[in-house]
């Protein structure tokens, strides 16, 4: 742990996690994160609540740390160049372990974020880890690119639990497609979020949603992750926006669909969307 330069947090200040799983199967994935570290970093700089500090946390199994914590955004970048991705095979990992830590050792109303192409082995302690999300009020996303070939098992199901309770999201991808999702992170880190609504486990057939939209928002995001997901959104009149008028930037992948709305003009949406 690097313990330089311990300054005492002002108030509103966020950590930024990544929770890595060093298997040997995850070395593309790596590449993609240390590439899109520097952009993260850089959208920081324009939070007006800046972050404080950066931990990485590398695991497996059994093992996970050690672990990094430094406010130097170079030795952070220094230290995900220096992971060692290696071993493998018993897919199930400590993933669990290495989510309490990241909530411990974060700041309240941080950023944490989960690459793996596993489910967890260490499962029983989801009840913790929730708890501490009450707690700490921190978002956690899931970057996937795997899931050991079982979506129904509970040791992937409580990813699905987790990302709920803290407003994050479970986003699964082929491992060419972690750099697109690293995009994403950067403009959610930079903004100020609050949610609108949050959707878990929607059934799988076109359900409808009313979004009010306030005066004095200045943008919003809609993310959906599941198999194929069609979004559209439609005014009061009933006529569906046009997505090159209204969308500022979208994200369209196999298994995610993101679009973002700056300075909307209308005080209600519906929001459409089909898995």
């Amino acid at each position: 742990m690097d313990c330089s330069n311990q300054l005492r947090p002002s108030v509103g200040t966020s950590s930024v996690t990544f929770v890595f799983d060093v298997t040997g199967s995850m070395h593309d994935d790596l590449l993609q994160v240390i590439q899109g570290a520097t952009h993260i970093y850089n959208a920081t700089l324009r939070r007006e609540n800046s972050i404080y500090d950066y931990i990485l946390i590398p695991f497996a199994d059994p093992d996970v740390g050690p672990i990094l914590k430094t406010r130097d955004s170079n030795r952070f970048q220094r230290g995900l160049q220096d992971l060692i991705v290696q071993g493998g095979g018993d897919c199930p990992e400590m993933t669990i372990t290495a989510i309490k830590l990241a909530l411990e050792q974060s700041l309240p109303n941080s950023f944490i974020y989960v690459f793996t192409d596993a489910r967890s082995k260490d499962y029983s302690l989801g009840d913790t880890v929730l708890k501490l999300i009450q707690e700490k009020q921190s978002q956690v996303v899931f970057v996937m690119t795997g899931d050991c070939g079982d979506q129904d098992h509970i040791g992937y199901q409580i990813f699905h639990k987790i990302a709920a309770t803290s407003s994050g999201q479970v986003f699964t991808l082929h491992k060419q497609q972690v750099s697109e999702i690293l995009n994403f992170v950067q403009h959610s880190i930079q903004t100020r979020k609050v949610n609108l609504l949050v959707v878990d486990k929607i059934q799988r057939n076109k359900q409808t949603y009313t979004l009010v939209v306030d005066s004095k928002l200045l943008e919003f995001t809609v993310s959906v992750s599941g198999a194929n997901p069609q979004v559209a959104l439609i005014d009061p009149s009933n006529k569906t926006l046009n997505q090159h008028v209204w969308f500022t930037r979208t994200l369209r992948l196999k298994e995610v669909y993101i679009l973002n709305i700056k300075h909307p003009t209308v005080n209600k949406i519906l929001l459409m969307m089909q898995l």
